[in-house]
């Protein structure tokens, strides 16, 4: 369960132009900052969005809604400013964390999405929640636009490990086969990719993504694995050293390419940013 504490807001802007990993989007869309899911992994808690939290508190112990968000998109929709955007929302914290629930900041950014003219070239949506497939009528009315969800292991013992808050893999599997079912492009995002049994996961993704992104603790946190010193400590700890090496998703990803086929199988930088992937699946 969430302990964090909540400090709702009214931000003064919500697209933010994006550069350096993202360099395939031109803008980020965050309707919530801070965290509720607690991942042992994440590298936002050594950047400087947490540094600089005006709470003094640690990572995963707050979260700060900006509940003028819709109002806020729909505000640059009437202005025309979404026309040839490339939006990536949750690219800091997850745009379903669980207080979305009751706020519903997300849904009333899709709202705002589903109806401008012009809209967005591009919207990919990165979570762990399964709260994603209450917006399926919305994603459906938006073009080129695509559910990406993060499902790093098929071990759920692992998981409550490293992702205390989040919610279970099956759970996520299933959510993905429904939205995929819907007509909505999916990706699975193995970023990091944890200690699992690559032919089972596999397996598991095959019928439910349109592709997947598979990326490690060195690439994947721009800081070449120092911003994620205390998940590797983990993983060292728990007998799976060989999991915390550059270069450990080698013998995973032919695994996955075996079953999935080279084309719907993608690494790191290159893999988030390439959007190819939201033409299919309408």
């Amino acid at each position: 369960m969430s302990r964090a504490q909540v400090f709702a807001r009214q931000a003064r802007g919500i697209l933010t132009r994006t550069g350096g990993y993202l360099s395939g989007y031109s803008h980020t869309l965050q309707p919530y900052s801070g965290c509720e899911f607690s991942c042992a992994y994440c590298y936002v808690r050594q950047m400087a969005v947490q540094r600089a939290n005006p709470h003094g508190l640690p990572w995963s112990r707050w979260i700060s809604p900006k509940l003028n968000a819709p109002q806020l998109l729909a505000r640059a929709a009437r202005r025309g400013a979404l026309a040839r955007t490339r939006i990536f929302c949750g690219s800091v914290t997850d745009p379903y964390t669980p207080i979305e629930r009751k706020l519903r900041l997300t849904r009333g950014c899709l709202e705002v999405l589903a109806g401008a003219t012009p809209g967005p070239d591009a919207l990919v949506l990165q979570t762990r929640s399964p709260l994603a497939l209450r917006d399926v009528d919305l994603l459906r009315r938006i073009p080129q636009a695509g559910l990406s969800l993060s499902i790093a292991t098929d071990d759920d013992a692992l998981r409550r490990r490293f992702e205390p808050n989040a919610p279970g893999i099956r759970l996520r599997i299933k959510a993905l086969g429904a939205l995929r079912a819907a007509g909505i492009p999916t990706q699975a995002a193995l970023a990091p990719l944890l200690p699992c049994n690559p032919q089972r996961l596999a397996e598991l993704l095959e019928p439910v993504a349109d592709r997947i992104v598979v990326d490690d603790f060195h690439q994947g946190d721009g800081a070449g694995g120092r911003r994620s010193t205390a998940a590797l400590r983990m993983l060292r700890e728990s007998g799976h050293g060989a999991w915390a090496e550059p270069g450990y998703t080698a013998e995973a990803l032919r695994v996955f390419r075996s079953v999935l086929g080279e084309a719907r199988v993608v690494e790191s930088q290159a893999g988030f940013n390439d959007t190819s992937w939201l033409a299919g699946g309408r």
